[in-house]
Parts: C-alpha cells; structure tokens; sequence
C-alpha cells in the first residue's frame, strides 16, 4: 500500500506544478485575539506566492524532482517491513471510553483521539476507516456508534488521513451538535463534508477561538511545520496547526496534529508554562531527508516534548496507515529504547482504547 501511497502523491505533485494561481488568503481571524504575549510582535500568518507557508522553514514542499528520487531509491526497510506482524493492541477494559461520564485520553489510531472532560467530549483528527486507498492496518477500540456522542472537532489539516468524509458523516450521524474548530481557509472544505449547518470557527496561528463558557476549556491553534493539500491545485490554500486545550481546572493538553521538527514548540512553551500532556507524532518518517520537513522520527518528537516541558508525552501517528519506509511498529519501538534509555516515566506507550489519563489528573 505504501508503494500506492508514492504513486499517489507523485501524481499530485505533478499536476500541483501546473497551476501558479495568485488567490487572497487569510493571515488571521480578525474576530479572535492573538494571544496577548506576542500581541505586538505577530501581524498574521506568513503568505509566500500567495500560500501559506511555515513560521521557520519558509519554503513550498518538496517538489517533482524529490518525489522522483523517493520513488527510485531501495526501501532499506524493505524486507523488514515484508515479515512485519505489528498491529496496534486494544485495551481488554473499554469501559471509560464507552462512558460520557468519565474523564479521560483515548487513542483510536493514527491522529484520532477522544478528549473527554466534565462530560464534554472532543474529537481530534476523526479517520475510521482507510485513508482513501491506503489501507487501514489497525482496528478500532470499538464501533465508532457505541462511543458517546462528541461536542467538539479539531481539525488540524486538510490531508485525508486525518480528515475524511465517510467519518464526519459516520460521527454525525450520533453528535448531532457538533461543532468544529480548525485553520484559515478550512471553512469551505469543512462545511462541505459536513452537514449544513454545522457551526465552526477558523483561526490563524497563535489566535484563542471564541468558547462557549458551557464547555469548560479555552482553546488556540499554533503553528506546526507542515503543508496542506487535497486537490490538484489547492497546494497550502488552507492553514495547518495544532491546538492547545486549556481547561477550567489547569489540566493543558497539547494536540500536535502533523508536525517536523523545529522551533515552534519552544516558542509554544514559552506561551504555555503548564502543559499536561503532549499528544505528538512519531510516524512515516523515513527516508527522513524526504519526511522531516513534515513528520518527526521518534527522537525529535521526543526532543519537541522536551522542547514543550511537557508532563507526559503521548505518541500518534503510527501503527495504522503505511505512509512511509519504515515498518508501521518500528516508531513504537524506537520510543521504547528512548524511553528506557532516558528513563523518563513521563512517556506513555499508549494502548488503543485505553484511558490515558494518569491517576493523578
């Protein structure tokens, strides 16, 4: 499947580099306030060509000539990958993920996680089945119909392994209320694939949403070091981030939606002191000199938990689609030897449908 997955963005790329179309995009949400440290220092989302572009590594993704390498260069994983037998584990105990009453983190694969707090249940990046034609390696916990209806969306991105239309309509089809939360530009795309008349809010970098009070938690939307791409020639027309979510009790959970590495995570801590838990990719990300400008291996997603000073850092992000080189348990195992060679108790190798939440939250 991964070999489709070349062929894919391939041909994307290809017809992404016929269109140089000049359109006005956002740099911010003028309805919503910039978080008050940088107030002074941050006139908008930076524009490059008239698209968005990242806050460090100003550049448009990695064009034609590098694809045409990647697709021609030997998988060193190759024959690994050919025996591998990994498959994520599910949780024997579903009971918390099932209940509407009990706080906690579950993981359901890939970037999709179920946030649940005083009985308001948020939803990350919802994908349920495959990823358009790549093929799902993982189960979910359970069917999406027997967990508890959700309030809130976050959408980080527009690629279809973290926002899919069979599963916005499969969630609507019980949360009913839903409203989302996602970047500039997303608006069009979003109401699309949902159902009129879902309310949602689009922000800039480092802008907090308008929260209802009812929900209990105060949200913003930060930088990453991504790109954005759905179509043939929409390449970076819709803003990528991550969020941090701050609840009424000070419990802070960072979600890292797609991210490389780089400085923005400090920059992050700096805004925010207390961060509880830090949710942060460490898949498809080899051959790195191709994927790190978009995915971080294991040890710079643990570099950015440390960047973030983070309490706790639950990783995502492998396990479920094959989207790279590297066999789809070989992140979990590489976190693992950082783990244990770190010895850091803050890592969480999380369990599919487990409640992630430590005791003492």
């Amino acid at each position: 499947m991964q070999k489709i997955f070349k062929t894919v963005l391939f041909v994307t790329t290809l017809y992404s580099m016929k269109s140089n179309a000049q359109t006005t995009l956002p740099i911010s949400n003028a309805k919503l306030k910039v978080h008050p440290l940088i107030t002074d220092s941050w006139s908008g989302n930076p524009l490059l060509k008239g698209r968005y572009v990242n806050l460090e590594f100003q550049t448009p993704p990695r064009g034609f000539g590098d694809v045409m390498k990647w697709k021609r260069m030997k998988n060193p994983y190759e024959e690994e990958k050919k025996i591998d037998k990994f498959k994520l584990p599910i949780a024997d105990n579903l009971t918390d993920l099932k209940s509407d009453s009990t706080n906690g983190i579950f993981w359901l694969g890939h970037a999709t996680f179920i946030i649940r707090m005083n009985g308001v249940q948020i939803i990350t990046d919802p994908v349920f089945g495959k990823a358009t034609v790549v093929k799902r390696m993982s189960d979910l916990p359970l069917p999406i119909q027997e967990i508890p209806p959700t309030k809130v969306l976050l959408m980080s991105h527009d690629h279809r392994d973290h926002c899919d239309k069979k599963s916005l309509k499969l969630l609507q089809k019980k949360s009913t209320d839903l409203q989302y939360f996602s970047g500039l530009n997303m608006e069009e795309l979003l109401n699309g694939l949902l159902k009129k008349g879902t309310v949602g809010q689009t922000a800039g970098w480092f802008q907090e949403y308008e929260v209802d009070s009812s929900l209990g938690f105060r949200l913003w939307f930060l930088p990453t070091r991504h790109w954005a791409k759905r179509g043939l020639y929409d390449t970076n027309k819709r803003l990528w981030g991550s969020f941090i979510i701050q609840f009424n009790s000070g419990l802070t959970i960072y979600f890292g939606g797609d991210s490389g590495y780089g400085n923005h995570y400090k920059k992050i801590a700096s805004l925010f002191p207390r961060i509880d838990y830090a949710i942060l990719g460490i898949g498809a990300y080899e051959p790195e000199w191709f994927m790190e400008e978009n995915h971080a291996s294991p040890e710079k997603a643990y570099q950015a938990f440390i960047d973030l000073n983070a309490t706790y850092f639950i990783p995502m992000h492998y396990g479920t689609f094959d989207l790279s080189d590297e066999p789809i348990g070989h992140p979990e195992k590489v976190l693992k030897q950082i783990k244990e060679r770190e010895q850091n108790t803050g890592v969480i190798i999380p369990v599919l449908g487990a409640n992630l939440l430590q005791k003492t939250q």
